[in-house]
């Protein structure tokens, strides 16, 4: 969608300002991630990089970005990341792209987070559009899915298009896990990570410092329950 992506822009845009050259920065993935990499090359930046895919580091290190790696006892000024969903207190849903349990800890080791995003993103419940993604361990992959599924309505293995398992960058699978709107995501994170052989879900219920939401007029700063509301409204 040619909209879309001019939203998404705007959201990486509007990222992109917020990085200095005494930063060390960590980046997510997906296509808007993709688009505040290319922003910042644009604006020369001169600050350092983490990256939490291998998709991410690619784009980065062909464009030039100054990338490094998360040592021990150092910590991230800050860390874009994108998400598939995003309720009104800001739980995200993300794994769209395979890379949450990377993301997890790049986002968790940011002393700031800020979520780049287009409009269709915001949503009342989390699993009102996706599946909740679970990365899990090729052994036994299949039993695992069954005791996934028992907290949906249907589990199913992420394949890629000529009908492979998908595999990430950790070198695990992927379920996708139907639900409904997700009454309790902290409660279905919690009961999805207790599974044996499950890495990591995309449920994400620590709230980012802002996200910052695309749309046809610009993009627009979203930091608390009203706004999200205000803007769904305003953008129907």
């Amino acid at each position: 969608m040619p909209g879309q992506e001019e939203w998404k822009r705007n959201s990486a845009r509007e990222a992109a300002k917020l990085v200095r050259n005494d930063m060390l920065v960590g980046l997510g993935s997906g296509t808007t991630v993709a688009k505040v990499v290319k922003e910042l090359v644009e604006k020369g930046t001169k600050a350092r990089f983490v990256t939490a895919s291998i998709a991410t580091q690619k784009l980065a290190d062909r464009l030039d970005l100054n990338l490094t790696t998360l040592e021990k006892g150092t910590g991230l000024d800050l860390t874009i990341d994108g998400a598939d969903e995003i309720d009104p207190n800001l739980r995200l849903l993300k794994g769209g792209g395979g890379a949450h349990t990377r993301e997890r800890i790049v986002t968790g080791a940011a002393e700031e987070l800020v979520i780049v995003a287009d409009s269709t993103k915001l949503v009342e419940k989390l699993g009102e559009k996706n599946p909740v993604p679970v990365e899990v361990i090729p052994f036994a992959y299949e039993y695992v899915a069954g005791l996934i599924e028992e907290y949906g309505k249907r589990s199913e293995l992420r394949r890629t298009e000529t009908g492979n398992p998908y595999v990430t960058d950790n070198g695990n699978y992927i379920v996708d896990l139907r639900t409904d709107p997700v009454n309790n995501p902290e409660k279905l994170r919690e009961d999805l990570d207790k599974i044996p052989g499950t890495v990591d879900n995309g449920i994400f219920t620590d709230k980012p410092d802002k996200a910052l939401i695309g749309h046809e007029e610009g993009c627009r700063a979203v930091e608390t329950k009203e706004q999200h509301r205000e803007l769904r409204r305003a953008l129907k």
